[in-house]
């Protein structure tokens, strides 16, 4: 290609190098943080809402919790993806279809399994508090529940794995932009989620332009390992903007300029995430990284768990004052991640077949600590 040719404009060729040891271990330790931060905010959502906040400080920091920290979650998985899945992805049909093969067991399956049990569940056995009931199933339709299009599933936290098996679909789109317009395609696409939905920071635009984002980074062999210079500008500006979301309740902000600032935030919260996992306290931790080998696994079965939980929780301890509500918050969510790492490294250890059927791949048992972190 002549050289002449502006730099928006060359093509983006596939990056068939091994990605950076230190890029690989950052995101294994990761997987962990931003899976644990989603239970987390799952598992105390009876704070504020069956218990009414104790004080403004109480609802600032759970505010701050999540509708700040916990929704960096999800746009940076789909980051994430993108980086693994489209930085060496050929533009043929061969390698479509092989994704979509690939991807339909790895995330299909433990979707339509985890959705399904508890379907069956509530329609045979009866309805899971918190959670949902048989004429909530009925009302939506079985169907529609089971596979989650038109609305979300039974298993709500499920709709992720829903939303990343669409973005697969396009990425012969994505391809294309990485052929022939690749940067200005970062722009369009980033457009689209700004404008698509100007009411809701989270939508399918934004998780394509976070997806598509993450491939662009890797095909333009961008420098993730030495981000130290970020640090600076990133994390002060990620604290400031995360003080911002905790008063968002007492701004009377417009909805569609919260939405804007909220997409911004999560672009500036990947990056800063991102600052945060070159910590070698994060980066070697071996905790972490054992977490990450379980963090599938735990996101597949934390609901009903921790609704189940909490209905035990809520008759016993009804926390009225901050330090009370601020301590009950996680204790859900790290009870079941607790005990859902144990039963997933025992189903691993002693029933292998079943723990690879009910989280896509075999590969999943391979779940030592990579070398850096021990």
């Amino acid at each position: 290609m002549p050289r002449n040719i502006p730099s928006p404009w060359r093509p983006l060729d596939p990056v068939r190098d091994a990605i950076d040891p230190d890029v690989s271990v950052r995101i294994d330790v990761l997987r962990a943080i931003l899976i644990g931060l989603i239970v987390l905010c799952h598992g105390g959502r009876w704070i504020g809402a069956d218990v009414p906040f104790a004080s403004p400080m109480a609802q600032f920091v759970l505010t701050v919790f999540n509708r700040g920290l916990a929704c960096i979650a999800v746009p940076l998985f789909f980051t994430i993806s993108g980086y693994l899945l489209l930085r060496k992805l050929e533009a043929t049909p061969a390698a479509y279809w092989r994704l979509l093969r690939t991807k339909t067991v790895a995330i299909g399956v433990p979707f339509l399994l985890f959705n399904g049990i508890w379907i069956a569940w509530v329609l045979y056995v009866g309805s899971i508090p918190f959670f949902g009931g048989r004429s909530f199933v009925l009302a939506a339709g079985i169907g529609r529940k089971l596979v989650g299009f038109g609305t979300t599933p039974f298993n709500y936290p499920l709709w992720f794995l829903r939303d990343l098996l669409t973005v697969f679909l396009f990425t012969p789109l994505f391809l294309l932009f990485f052929r022939r317009l690749p940067d200005l395609g970062l722009v369009l696409l980033g457009l689209a989620w700004f404008v698509g939905a100007p009411d809701n920071e989270y939508s399918l635009a934004g998780f394509a332009f976070a997806f598509y984002a993450g491939g662009w980074l890797a095909r333009r062999r961008a420098g993730l390992r030495d981000t130290a210079g970020w640090d600076k500008a990133v994390l002060p500006l990620f604290a400031a903007a995360t003080i911002v979301v905790g008063l968002s309740p007492w701004l009377g902000s417009d909805i569609y300029v919260l939405a804007a600032f909220k997409k911004v935030y999560q672009m500036l919260g990947v990056a800063a995430f991102w600052c945060l996992s070159r910590q070698g306290w994060i980066k070697d931790s071996r905790l972490l990284h054992r977490l990450a080998a379980m963090s599938f696994f735990v996101f597949l079965t934390h609901e009903p768990t921790v609704s189940v939980m909490q209905s035990y929780l809520a008759p016993l301890w009804r926390p009225a004052t901050t330090l009370g509500q601020l301590a009950a918050y996680p204790v859900t969510g790290v009870a079941a991640m607790v005990l859902l790492s144990l039963l997933g490294w025992g189903l691993a250890a002693w029933l292998p077949w079943l723990f690879a059927l009910l989280t896509g791949a075999p590969l999943r048992l391979r779940f030592t600590p990579p070398p850096a972190a021990r």
